[in-house]
C-alpha cells in the first residue's frame, strides 16, 4: 500500500491562496485531470475532486468520520460544543432531527407567502431604479429580515449573524495570514451563546423548539445550544452567495433569462443548476476512522480526506459541457448541498428562498444586467461580495 501511496500525483499550486480562491475552476480542472485521488502537501490532505469519489465519500459516514472535524487546521476541528456539521452516528442523527423539524418541506409551506410577499415588495422597489448592489439589496434581505425572525434570536444577536457565519466557513481552512481574526470573531459567538437564555428566544420559533427537545430529554442542554448553530453559522451565507451567482448567471446571459421568464416552471430547475454550476461549498474534510478505498487507492486509517463538492459539479465525467450554466439540464444529481446523512439541513429552505425571489423578478423584471462582480476571499465559500446590478420593466 506504501508504494500505491507514493506514487500518487501531488497538486503543487496552493489551492488555499488568495489567487486560487478568487479563480477556481480552472484549478479544479486540474486536479481532476491528474487522477481520482490526488495529494496536496499543505495542507496534507488527500483530495477526492471527481464527482463518483466526491458523492462515494459523502454516503460513506461510517468509514469517514465528521465527528473528527470537517476542517483544516486542529484549532476548529476541535469544537467546544457538538453540532450538525461536526458530529457522527447516534449523536449526529439526534442532533439533525431537531434541527430539521422546522426546515422540513411541510413546515416550511406555511412560510412561502411570507416570504414571497416580502422579497416581491423589495425586488418592486428596485426595478428602474438605477444601479445597485445586489447582494446587498437582495440576497442578503430575506436572511437578515425575515430568516433571522424565523430562527428567533435577540435583535443584539441578528445583527452579528453574517459576520459570525463568515467567520466560521474562512476559519475551516488552514490557519493562514489574518486567520486569528476569524477565531475572535467566533470567540464572540460562543460567548453570546452561552449568555443566551432560551427566555430572551423569541416564543414559537425554530431556536426555541431546540429548548423543548432538551425538556423532552431528546438533547442535552449542551447539544441544543451547538444545535442552534446550525440555524446560524453554516445556512446564512451559503444561500445569500448561490443567490448571488443565480443573479449573476442569469444577467450575462440574457437567452436564459428570457427562457426562464417565458417558463416560470423552469424556477426549479434554474435553482438546481445554479447551484451546481457555481457551488458556494468549495470543500469540508473528512477523517479516515479506517483504510478508506477510493478509486482502487487505499487511503490509510487517520488521514484527512478533502472533498471538493465545487469541483465533482464541474466534472466532465458526470455533467456535459459543465461550465455551461443552462436550465435546461438535469441537475438534480448535484452535489451542491451534499449527499448522504450530512446532506445540507437548510436545503428546502435555500431551495424556497431562490424560487421565491425568481418568481419576483420573473413578475416584475424584463431585463436583468448586472457588472463585475467582486469575489470574497473566504477559505471554504465561493461568492461574491458586491455584485453590481440593473432590473428594468417592460419598456
Amino acid at each position: 500500500m506504501q508504494s500505491q501511496l507514493s506514487s500518487l500525483p501531488f497538486y503543487d499550486f496552493d489551492l488555499f491562496s488568495p489567487a486560487a480562491l478568487q479563480a477556481p475552476f480552472e484549478h479544479y480542472r486540474a486536479v481532476r485531470d491528474l487522477g481520482p485521488v490526488v495529494r496536496l502537501r499543505d495542507p496534507d490532505v488527500y483530495v477526492l475532486s471527481r464527482y463518483d469519489e466526491v458523492r462515494d465519500a459523502l454516503q460513506a459516514p461510517d468509514a469517514l468520520s465528521s465527528g473528527d472535524g470537517v476542517g483544516f487546521n486542529e484549532v476548529i476541528n476541535r469544537r467546544g460544543v457538538p453540532n450538525v456539521l461536526m458530529s457522527d452516528d447516534e449523536q449526529h442523527r439526534r442532533l439533525r432531527t431537531e434541527v430539521v423539524r422546522p426546515l422540513l418541506p411541510a413546515q416550511l409551506k406555511q412560510h412561502r407567502p411570507f416570504l414571497r410577499n416580502l422579497i416581491a415588495e423589495r425586488i418592486r422597489s428596485l426595478v428602474d431604479r438605477g444601479p445597485f448592489d445586489a447582494m446587498v439589496e437582495i440576497a442578503r434581505f430575506l436572511p437578515t429580515q425575515a430568516i433571522s425572525e424565523l430562527v428567533g434570536l435577540p435583535e443584539e444577536g441578528r445583527a452579528a449573524m453574517l459576520d459570525w457565519a463568515a467567520a466560521t466557513f474562512n476559519a475551516f481552512g488552514p490557519r493562514r495570514g489574518g486567520s486569528e481574526r476569524d477565531f475572535e470573531v467566533l470567540a464572540g459567538w460562543r460567548s453570546y451563546l452561552g449568555a443566551l437564555k432560551w427566555i430572551e428566544i423569541r416564543e414559537g420559533s425554530w431556536a426555541r423548539m431546540l429548548e423543548g427537545a432538551v425538556a423532552s430529554g431528546k438533547l442535552t442542554e449542551a447539544e441544543a445550544r451547538g444545535a442552534l448553530s446550525a440555524y446560524v453559522l453554516p445556512s446564512l451565507d451559503t444561500t445569500i452567495l448561490a443567490k448571488g451567482h443565480l443573479l449573476h448567471n442569469l444577467a450575462r446571459d440574457p437567452r436564459q433569462w428570457r427562457m426562464l421568464r417565458a417558463d416560470p416552471a423552469l424556477a426549479s430547475a434554474a435553482v438546481l443548476e445554479g447551484v451546481r454550476h457555481s457551488s458556494v461549498i468549495r470543500w469540508f474534510s473528512r477523517l479516515a476512522r479506517a483504510d478508506y478505498a477510493a478509486a482502487g487507492t487505499v487511503i490509510p486509517q487517520g488521514a484527512r480526506i478533502m472533498l471538493v463538492y465545487a469541483s465533482a459539479n464541474r466534472d466532465e465525467r458526470k455533467f456535459a459541457d459543465p461550465d455551461r450554466f443552462d436550465l435546461t439540464r438535469d441537475a438534480r444529481a448535484h452535489l451542491a448541498w451534499g449527499s448522504g446523512p450530512h446532506s445540507c439541513a437548510g436545503l428546502h429552505l435555500a431551495k424556497m428562498e431562490m424560487e421565491v425571489m425568481l418568481e419576483a423578478l420573473i413578475d416584475q423584471c424584463a431585463v436583468l444586467t448586472a457588472g463585475e462582480p467582486h469575489v470574497v476571499h473566504n477559505q471554504s465559500l465561493y461568492g461574491f461580495d458586491t455584485l453590481p446590478m440593473e432590473l428594468r420593466s417592460a419598456a
